[in-house]
């Protein structure tokens, strides 16, 4: 098994992935969400704070009718943006 370096840059892969997934329609979604929730021991307050603000701004787009994708990718990013906001971090 490879270790890699915790460090910015690759939080920062992480979430660009995210970026990526939201509004995808495929396996992407719900994969990447499961990544995220099963490694939560990576996830700063940093990375909180901006996944977050990822996710409400793509779901107040999507209730704004500007994104119309799956309701089952609608459930992935509602239910990864409630588990993060109840999420405690270190900053």
């Amino acid at each position: 098994m490879i270790e890699l370096k915790l460090d910015y840059v690759l939080r920062d892969m992480i979430i660009s992935a995210l970026r990526y997934a939201l509004g995808r329609r495929t396996y992407i979604s719900a994969e990447t969400s499961e990544f995220i929730v099963e490694n939560k021991d990576i996830i700063d307050g940093r990375m909180k704070q901006v996944m977050l603000s990822d996710l409400q701004h793509y779901l107040e787009r999507r209730k704004e009718g500007f994104i119309t994708d799956d309701r089952c990718d609608y459930d992935t990013w509602v239910n990864l943006y409630n588990w993060l906001d109840e999420l405690e971090v270190e900053e």
